[in-house]
């Protein structure tokens, strides 16, 4: 009999390439994928349609919190324990618990339950996040590049479409944004049934022979954990709440980061010191500096996509159009042009080499085109379109690179730690630029709404008397409103609209020179990666088998067929 851990592909029987297990794991991690994005990204894109069926209520914006909160604290959990005990029923529970969810939400008659039925769903993006280690550790390291693109190219649907689907579903279905659901009970679905067929990646048995599974578990770092979990979940908080419910003063945002910093400190202090024999975080990952380069550059190259990702549709809705559908098909540029970038830099990660040159590029890349977009106003409509999509292709080029070379740096039995904690710290630094974004453009939208309007409409002919109730009737949001301020004409409402689209200008410009701060410490971070040339290998990390069907022993030695 064979261990499915750990051997050259030149050692695997080309009939496992073509076997059912390995190609149903393979559509099974891709359904994986999707469920992640189905769960999040389309019903966050209709979160204001939800909240108008079921609502209205305050609490709309904990879906998409409650979300984050949950799969980035289970993240670190769920990669260092599969690790340990194995993957299969990992995967699969996390899919059992999408469904679960995904029926909750689609069946919701209020915002609470939508909010409840999440947090099974946010358990489950806590296991689908970790879709391309699953495809990284089944290929052969010299082909992990071919594995990443292939991965988000079978992703382009919901991770470059997903805004549009979502609206779509909206306008032209019955069911409306439950369908977000409904899709993700399809997809969890068919996964369940494919992993539980396919999917047989080494068990506990082939992972420790020297233990049994109570011995492990009694091993494993519950003070970490508790520390890890407190931590991330107050910085998450702490980082969200100002752009909702308190101000960057407030007592409870200060309280709760200065707490979870601590907890997060004292976790590294704990995981340093303590014999501990199955650390949550193993400390010697840190001593790889590669793997240390391109999680900072992954993380922070993410903080200035989030510019992208965060200001983007709102750029549209207030400068460029109004049109649903429309919002929704320019919208998907960064995320198509994501998916873009990795599919078009996938196959050139082996052939070109030089994966530290790559990360440098990519980074400045990033950094360039995202600080371009604060050159767009009203009247560039297609020179912001063309630097999303710029910007999105270097994006997914950073991913593609930094996502290969951090599994291939780190031991092969730390690769779900790895992955884990690189995840985690792209969903804390995405929490971040969230919130710093938000509080930015708040400030300069405050600050640029009256300097532009208020000289536009009086030099238009509006009345001095009549500019405070001019600014209530906007508040306010209706053309009733606007149509019963004393002086009012279609002429000043000409005047009112461009000024507001120059303020709009004006703020999102701030934000993305803003980004420029994150993407010069992610540039100067990608110097300190190294060459991956020496692990472009032919071993292959895990393979999928059922060995009473797929091993044989030939000459003594055992041999995948």
């Amino acid at each position: 009999m064979v261990s499915n851990v750990g051997r050259d592909s030149e050692d695997i029987s080309t009939a496992y390439w073509r076997s059912y297990q390995f190609v149903g794991s393979l559509i099974a991690i891709v359904l994986v994928g999707h469920s992640l994005f189905l769960g999040y990204v389309l019903p966050v894109n209709v979160l204001s349609i939800i909240n108008q069926d079921i609502g209205p209520s305050n609490n709309v914006t904990l879906i998409s919190l409650v979300f984050t909160l949950v799969s980035g604290v289970c993240l670190l959990l769920v990669g260092r324990i599969s690790d340990v005990v194995g993957r299969r029923y990992f995967i699969i529970g996390g899919q059992a618990f999408g469904l679960i969810g995904s029926i909750v939400c689609a069946n919701a008659k209020s915002i609470n339950m939508v909010i409840g039925g999440t947090v099974f769903v946010g358990l489950s993006g806590a296991v689908a996040n970790l879709y391309p280690l699953l495809v990284q550790e089944l290929m052969p390291n010299k082909y992990r590049g071919y594995g990443q693109a292939a991965v988000t190219l079978a992703m382009v649907p919901t991770l470059g479409f997903g805004p549009l689907i979502a609206r779509s579903l909206v306008t032209y279905t019955a069911l409306s944004w439950r369908w977000c659901y409904w899709l993700n009970v399809i997809v969890t679905g068919l996964a369940i049934i494919l992993l539980a067929t396919c999917y047989f990646p080494p068990n506990f048995h082939q992972l420790n022979t020297n233990m049994t599974k109570m011995q492990e578990f009694k091993q494993l770092d519950y003070g970490g954990f508790v520390l890890y979990c407190a931590g991330l979940i107050l910085i998450l908080l702490g980082f969200s709440w100002p752009s909702s419910q308190y101000t960057w003063r407030d007592p409870h945002v200060i309280s709760t980061l200065v707490v979870g910093c601590a907890c997060l400190i004292s976790f590294v202090v704990y995981e340093i010191c303590m014999p501990l024999k199955q650390p949550l975080l193993p400390m010697h990952l840190f001593k790889i500096r590669t793997f240390v380069a391109v999680v900072i550059v992954g993380s922070v190259g993410q903080m200035v996509y989030f510019a992208l990702n965060i200001l983007w549709p709102q750029q549209i809705t207030t400068l460029y159009t109004t049109n649903n559908m429309k919002i929704g098909a320019i919208s998907c540029t960064t995320g198509a042009a994501l998916a873009l970038g990795e599919v078009i830099t996938g196959p050139f990660f082996k052939a070109v080499g030089h994966a530290r040159w790559q990360i440098v590029a990519s980074a400045v890349g990033l950094t360039a085109f995202c600080g371009m977009m604060a050159a767009t106003n009203a009247n560039t409509q297609a020179m912001a379109i063309a630097g999303t999509i710029i910007a999105g292709i270097f994006v997914g080029w950073i991913e593609m690179v930094c996502i290969v070379t951090a599994t291939l740096v780190v031991p092969p039995e730390d690769i779900g730690s790895a992955s884990a904690f690189f995840a985690s710290v792209r969903a804390v630094s995405g929490t971040i630029a969230v919130s710093i974004y938000v509080v930015i453009f708040s400030n300069e939208l405050t600050a640029n709404l009256p300097k532009e309007i208020v000289p536009a409409v009086v030099g238009a002919g509006l009345p001095v008397g009549s500019v405070p109730l001019l600014f209530e009737a906007v508040s306010n949001g209706t053309a009733t409103a606007l149509n019963a301020v004393p002086g009012i004409n279609p002429g000043i409402i000409a005047a009112l609209k461009i000024a507001t689209k120059t303020a709009y200008s004006s703020s999102f410009k701030m934000v993305y020179l803003s980004s420029l701060g994150f993407g010069g410490f992610a540039v100067a971070a990608s110097f300190f990666a190294k060459n991956v040339d020496q692990f472009m290998t032919d071993f292959v990390n895990k393979t999928v088998v059922n060995k009473s069907r797929h091993v044989k022993e030939k000459t003594g030695d055992a041999e995948l067929v």
